[in-house]
């Protein structure tokens, strides 16, 4: 148990991050309720899939709530006719632009993940409800991107199925079947059954049983091995299959693939500007039981990107700073 002095300031850190989230969040003149969560305050550039997980980082926060609820909102009337979603710039004095997306399944599924907890936290059945006909077309666009390997391509115009994408994608399908399940839905077994597809085929198509790691991405009918030594995609990635659920995080493999991240970059702690700071990886040591890492690269992402306002600490970073931070409060 954690002395009750030594969990004040995280508690107070939290609090903060999650303040400054909820200024993340960008009011137009005249619209005062638009809901698009920023890359940072004041930032005019919006990426939902960054945003999907800060919303999600505001579920730990019942009074943030309305904000979560207004980028829900935001997010169903920018959908395209087909479901997916594109970045956006809102320029001064300007209408907001769309601009390409990194991704479909990713961005699809991540806020499928939110809408799944949102309903869980708030317990808001009718807002889901009501929404129904646009979340299933959220999440028939990942049924759409499948290929016959049961894996997802990013774009439907960009042909290669990424490892991290696919935990992504079949993470939100599962917790929507999952939902769709307790509103009594009979598609529930529809999209559970396409999620245990997308698991099959990271399986078959991306775990490389020789070298006991997961092929990163693939692309046709060829998959490339993982270089260990390129810390993203390759090295990060091998995290992800535990942090989505498709093994378990207690799992042998997935403490392998733990163990095998931390020999090959063992400098994940101590990132520093100009670096991403890699929260999420913060996050996953907290899944393994990693809290002194965890603990550790918190306090040095405070010192070295929030306190100096380092440009690279945007929205999706302060969000795992807030649910790793979460996390350890409750351990």
């Amino acid at each position: 148990m954690q002395a009750a002095e030594t969990l004040e300031p995280l508690r107070e850190r939290l609090a903060a991050q999650l303040t400054w989230l909820v200024s993340c969040q960008i009011r137009c003149p005249g619209d005062d309720a638009d809901g698009a969560l920023a890359l940072a305050p004041g930032s005019n550039r919006v990426n939902p899939y960054f945003a999907n997980f800060a919303a999600l980082a505001l579920l730990e926060d019942q009074a943030a709530f309305p904000a979560v609820e207004r980028y829900l909102e935001w997010y169903l009337r920018h959908l395209k006719e087909d479901g997916t979603i594109p970045d956006y710039h809102y320029p001064p004095g300007s209408p907001p632009r769309p601009a390409r997306p990194d991704s479909e399944d990713a961005y699809a599924g991540t806020y499928l993940l939110l809408v799944t907890q949102y309903h869980r936290r708030s317990g808001r059945t009718e807002w889901v409800r009501e929404n129904l006909p646009a979340l299933k077309k959220v999440a028939r666009v990942i049924v759409g991107l499948k290929d016959g390997d049961g894996l997802t391509f990013a774009l439907a115009d960009y042909r290669v199925k990424y490892l991290m994408d696919n935990c992504e994608a079949y993470r939100g399908l599962a917790d929507f079947a999952e939902l769709l399940c307790f509103l009594g839905d009979p598609e529930a077994a529809y999209f559970r059954a396409r999620a245990t597809e997308i698991a099959r085929g990271v399986e078959k198509g991306l775990w490389d049983r020789r070298r006991r790691c997961y092929r990163p991405r693939k692309a046709a009918w060829f998959a490339a091995r993982a270089n260990l030594r390129r810390f993203y995609p390759d090295a990060a990635a091998q995290l992800y299959p535990a942090l989505y659920g498709l093994i378990a995080a207690s799992s042998p493999r997935a403490a392998h693939l733990y163990a095998l991240f931390n020999r090959h970059h063992p400098g994940w702690v101590d990132l520093a500007p100009p670096a991403y700071p890699w929260m999420l990886l913060a996050y996953c040591a907290c899944l393994h039981g990693d809290y002194a890492r965890a603990r550790k690269k918190l306090g040095r992402a405070w010192e070295a990107y929030v306190v100096p306002r380092a440009p690279s600490w945007y929205c999706a970073e302060a969000a795992f700073f807030v649910l790793t931070a979460a996390r350890l409060l409750r351990a």
